[in-house]
């Protein structure tokens, strides 16, 4: 580079730069800003050059002849800022395509309450009570990702390109486009994926990025259940209908569990319940709709040999003496 260049630019930055220098830097800067952002194509170079060409004759004709010789090296100095600026544009856009780190936004589902949530691909998620879904900040890029916990049906819109994945502990159940209900309560020793419309693939996370098949695919009124304990699963046949009425105020428990009911229940009228009475392994098959939580306890009591009282939300279940 022209060691007068380097000189310019000295000048400039130490301010004494003449106003006829600082005038065509800066003219030059100020184009450059309202293009920010954009690459030179070699129209547009060759125009910047022609206006920077015009505005130094122009100031060459205001000044002594023996101060041409300085102009010819201010235009090759103006030149070599317009490349300089194109090389820094070129850079700032480079270091914008940096990818940001994934994070999740979570849409939550308060005790007592369901909701229903849209996402920007189209898929429809129904959050059962006291149940979040976490939505990936990558959401609709790759592929489709959301985090589970507690119960959800989803209506997943089709995308061949973009499989759709939902993690739930180390249950991962992935989907292209289909309609299924996934039951994945932090304090449950089960999760449960029953598949209403479609084909399902389940498999449990091993590691980050290796995980092991639990079944070709779940097809229609077709479950997976998978003990968090044991490690272990099984397919089953379910009705799927039932398991995901709760979308319309239908609690149905089909072979569960005491403290399982409990907890439901817990959940469901966004009650505290203690239980202070010993119970059986027995499993019931139960089913509500639409009553007060004072109903179901009468009828749980009558089954299970036990007495509750209730205090506002605070729930006591004992046994009968």
């Amino acid at each position: 580079m022209d060691n007068r260049i380097s000189i310019l630019f000295k000048r400039y930055q130490d301010g004494t730069a003449t106003a006829e220098e600082r005038q065509l830097v800066e003219a030059w800067y100020e184009s450059q800003q309202e293009g920010a952002g954009q690459e030179l194509s070699p129209e547009e170079a060759s125009s910047v050059f022609a206006d920077l060409d015009a505005r130094i004759a122009m100031i060459a004709e205001e000044r002594p002849k023996q101060r041409k010789l300085q102009f010819k090296w201010l235009q090759a100095a103006a030149v070599f800022l317009v490349l300089l600026g194109t090389g820094l544009v070129i850079k700032v856009r480079n270091k914008s395509k940096v990818e940001l780190p994934e994070t999740y936004t979570e849409i939550r589902s308060l005790n007592g309450v369901k909701k229903e949530v849209t996402l920007q691909d189209g898929t429809r998620v129904f959050l059962n009570s006291g149940s979040s879904v976490f939505i990936s900040s990558k959401f609709g890029k790759t592929k489709r990702e959301v985090k589970l916990i507690g119960e959800a049906f989803f209506n997943v819109h089709h995308d061949k390109s973009k499989p759709f994945i939902i993690y739930s502990g180390k249950i991962q159940t992935t989907v292209l486009g289909t309609s299924f209900d996934v039951k994945a309560y932090a304090d449950d020793e089960q999760v449960k994926v029953t598949v209403a419309t479609g084909k399902v693939n389940v498999q449990q996370k091993v590691t980050a990025d290796k995980g092991g098949t639990f079944s070709k695919s779940l097809l229609p009124n077709q479950a997976l259940v998978y003990n968090k304990t044991r490690e272990s699963h099984l397919v089953k046949s379910a009705n799927a209908d039932s398991i995901s009425a709760w979308r319309t105020n239908h609690l149905n428990f089909d072979n569960a569990s005491y403290p399982e009911i409990v907890r439901m229940l817990a959940r469901w009228y966004d009650l505290d319940i203690t239980m202070n009475a010993a119970y059986d392994p027995k499993k019931y098959t139960l089913s509500f709709h639409n009553e007060r939580a004072d109903k179901v306890l009468n009828v749980l009591s009558a089954l299970t040999g036990t007495t509750y009282r209730m205090n506002g939300r605070k729930v006591i279940i004992t046994a009968i003496k």
